[in-house]
């Protein structure tokens, strides 16, 4: 640090900077391993909740996150009963009996049973799918019978989900993939579409294929397609036992009270109303009007109103909110590893100044001025902090795979390598953040060392 200063170039201030690193090993290393750990310890926190977030996002898309569904159901009231006119009867109810039923003798009916007549469930008919369809933002209208069933395949059987869908817009509305075979088609009627998890079924002793023959409920079906196994780390969750048919044939299911699963399926009634609309369609107006449009249809109002609109997308947003702001608060419990790592490289530094006090003096002696020696400084803290940064993303990543690897043998789902770009970025501008922020204080003072008294310090 002795040579000639002058003005000093760029170049020259990272290499006195540079030196000043390798000059203290030992103390360096340190320095670097406490930011290693705040490092490492945000980018896996980051970049495992960016990839939970997209696999949540997209099992949920799988499921139908970006359709709206329609069930037809009352909504909960928890408005407060008069309970005072109950108990005023429950009290003249045990008057008349502690009386001896005088009332009941002289004539008077107030103590028959009281009959209620039971409320009809509310469906979904034809009438709501015209209703819906009219509306411009809609593209597609599915229909969903749903249904149990045993199925039997080479003398075994198992439960089943029977799912009855429009063959006309299911495989348009469906985020589903046909692995094997084709999706169902207008004009299908004892064909179906079984999921890949029933085809590799256990519990039926052999693997379904194309063109085979199943019994559901003692009538035979041709299996036309299979479902492609859904991809990613959250696909591997649960068991889909669901088979497909046109929803026309559900009516037409036998049913098997033997085994627990009677009752036949009303005719143009429906389960669910599954709704996707144009691309370009404004989703909250959409929504909207398809609630107005199944108001004025059903003849309801808010508080009457006898269905329920589920929104996927409102979902799929609720969840990525909530994984977010988990994440960013794991982060930040993570971070204040950083801010010990930051008080390292500030201790480092004053050691540095202390140890270099006659060294700058020569320096400012010789012509250097203040800010060459403050960035010299800054530069040395910066370093530490850059190396700590870069070893950490790199650890932070290798650990954030490794645990996508072991949780994918456990879950018998394929690897996905993970890596967040925005993690990375910003793994790499904070430690470079912290090492400046830390290094200000102790350059600071550096660089206001009298020439004088600096060569004078022992």
């Amino acid at each position: 640090m002795s040579e000639d200063c002058g003005v000093m170039k760029p170049a020259k201030i990272l290499r006195i900077a540079f030196n000043m690193v390798k000059a203290n090993k030992l103390r360096s290393w340190l320095t670097i391993i406490g930011v290693i750990i705040g490092i490492a310890s945000v980018m896996a926190i980051v970049t495992t909740g960016e990839y939970f977030q997209e696999q949540v996002t997209k099992t949920l898309e799988e499921l139908g996150g970006d359709t709206i569904t329609i069930v037809a159901s009352y909504p909960f009231n928890f408005e407060e009963a008069d309970y005072s006119q109950v108990e005023a009867e429950s009290d003249s109810g045990g008057e008349s009996d502690s009386g001896g039923g005088g009332e009941n003798e002289s004539g008077d009916n107030s103590g028959d049973p009281v009959i209620y007549e039971e409320e009809k469930e509310p469906e979904l008919t034809k009438k709501d799918v015209f209703t819906i369809s009219r509306i411009s933002g809609v593209q597609y209208v599915n229909v969903n019978v749903n249904h149990g069933a045993t199925l039997e395949f080479g003398g075994k059987k198992t439960y089943v989900n029977v799912r009855g869908v429009d063959p006309r817009v299911w495989p348009d509305i469906t985020k589903k993939k046909v692995g094997e075979g084709r999706m169902l088609q207008p004009g299908d009627r004892t064909s179906v579409v079984i999921s890949g998890e029933l085809a590799n079924n256990e519990e039926l002793g052999r693997k379904i294929r194309v063109n085979q023959m199943i019994l559901l409920n003692g009538k035979s079906y041709r299996v036309i397609g299979i479902l492609a196994d859904e991809g990613g780390l959250l696909g591997g969750f649960g068991f889909d036992s669901s088979i497909y048919m046109p929803y026309e044939e559900v009516y037409s299911l036998p049913t098997n009270e033997e085994e627990g699963y009677s009752g036949e399926k009303e005719r143009d009634v429906y389960d669910s109303i599954e709704v996707k609309l144009y691309k370009n369609a404004d989703y909250e107006a959409t929504l909207k009007e398809i609630e107005d449009r199944l108001r004025l249809s059903r003849r309801v109002d808010e508080k009457t109103q006898d269905f329920y609109v589920y929104s996927g997308k409102e979902e799929m947003e609720n969840v990525g909110k909530v994984i977010s702001g988990l994440t960013a608060f794991l982060a930040f419990i993570a971070g204040i590893s950083l801010l010990v790592g930051s008080t390292g490289i500030a201790n480092t530094m004053f050691t540095s100044v202390l140890e270099k006090t006659k060294e700058i003096g020569i320096m400012k002696a010789i012509g250097a001025q203040n800010k060459d020696i403050m960035l010299i400084f800054l530069c040395n803290a910066a370093m530490i902090s850059l190396v700590g940064g870069i070893i950490g993303i790199l650890l932070g990543t290798a650990a954030v795979q490794a645990i996508l690897l072991l949780i994918s043998i456990k879950m018998q789902t394929p690897f996905e390598f993970a890596l967040s770009i925005k993690g990375t970025i910003i793994a790499t501008l904070v430690s470079i953040i912290v090492g400046l922020i830390a290094g200000l204080v102790p350059a600071k003072n550096a660089s206001e060392l009298k020439p004088v008294d600096a060569l004078r310090y022992e």
